[in-house]
């Protein structure tokens, strides 16, 4: 079962927690500053490293070339944010690889802006877990590789401000408590303040939608990432207190009209014949929000794990083999929300 299915700890606010390691190989120049050969010289290097003659690993992993993909593959890999978007849209022809374990939990970027980006996923707020098979990962490369680094600065990497351990670490946060309640803006203002970096459901240059916001660490030189991770996390402990606080006030004030903004969401997920990707992503959130609260209790966190997996607009369109227009998308996400949700309940 895919990792994204699971429920983890404090899932009902941190949906999710990922780690990444940047990673460059000290004989090659950048990815932005390689040609198409020494692209491809290096990617299968990395390739090699990886796999080496190791049956196991070979299947736990899928090579995946994804210059050979289509563009709306891409983007379906993306909406599962198994690669970045970033990759997702690269042009062809400079030998971007992705090698993804098979519950998808794991996933190494092969000539994004790094030479090597190794992403671990976990469900709920795991950080510690996320850290761990990531830097399994790490290991084996770096013991194959020789790995561009400083003694005095740490790890170096095409921007400057991932050198040092060359780690990011982040969870996507369910915040609609603080949305309904009027202070996220306070609390986003808050959180940058503090030092960390605030961005939308796909990350960097992406806006929030369904009240998810992606939270993560920006400094990443001079301290070590256990630290990192630490700091990260005793933050984000009282995030989840506020946000449950906001939750239990606003249902305590209001509560018919909460339970009927949850039952109304509900009701038009499981009859709609048309649904944006917006519209569905911001039900799913009043939803999400009213299974916390106990209001809906025969619909299961898997079955909205997989809602949200399968309604992106490429996951759509790869899911029914063809290109498809806006409102042809809209009809199959709407069939694929009321098909997933026929077995619940109200």
């Amino acid at each position: 079962m895919a990792w994204y299915i699971d429920q983890g700890p404090d899932s009902d606010v941190m949906i999710s927690s990922r780690v990444r390691l940047a990673r460059n190989l000290e004989q090659y120049a950048f990815p932005h500053r390689m040609d198409a050969q020494t692209a491809r010289q290096a990617a299968d290097e990395i390739v090699k490293a990886f796999f080496q003659d190791d049956a196991e690993r070979k299947r736990h992993y899928l090579l995946v070339d994804l210059d050979s993909l289509s563009f709306e593959d891409r983007l379906a890999l993306a909406e599962k944010r198994l690669i970045s978007e970033d990759l997702a849209k690269a042009g062809d022809g400079s030998f971007h690889r992705a090698m993804i374990s098979r519950d998808e939990s794991v996933s190494i970027m092969i000539n994004e802006e790094d030479h090597i980006r190794i992403q671990s996923m976990q469900a709920g707020l795991n950080l510690e877990q996320a850290y761990d098979a990531a830097k399994q990962v790490a290991a084996i490369l770096e013991r194959e590789l020789p790995v561009a680094s400083h003694d005095k600065y740490g790890y170096l990497t095409a921007c400057p401000t991932n050198t040092g351990t060359g780690m990011r670490a982040s969870v996507m946060a369910h915040l609609p408590g603080l949305a309904m309640a009027g202070r996220i803006k306070d609390t986003v203002d808050g959180l940058i303040k503090l030092g960390f970096a605030v961005r939308g459901h796909y990350g960097e240059h992406s806006k929030s939608q369904g009240n998810l916001f992606q939270i993560s660490n920006q400094l990443t030189l001079g301290i070590s990432e256990e630290d990192l991770i630490n700091d990260l996390k005793r933050m984000l402990q009282q995030l989840i207190e506020q946000e449950r606080g906001v939750r239990r006030e606003l249902y305590r004030r209001q509560p018919l009209l909460l339970e009927d903004r949850v039952m109304r969401a509900f009701a038009t997920l499981k009859s709609a014949r048309l649904m944006t990707h917006e519209e569905a992503t911001e039900l799913l959130s009043t939803v999400r929000l009213g299974m916390a609260l106990g209001l809906l209790p025969n619909l299961q966190p898997a079955d909205v794990n997989r809602i949200y997996a399968l309604i992106g607009p490429a996951s759509i369109q790869k899911a029914h083999g063809q290109a498809m227009s806006p409102a042809e998308r809209d009809s199959a996400r709407a069939t694929v929300v009321r098909d997933l949700l026929e077995p619940s309940g109200a």
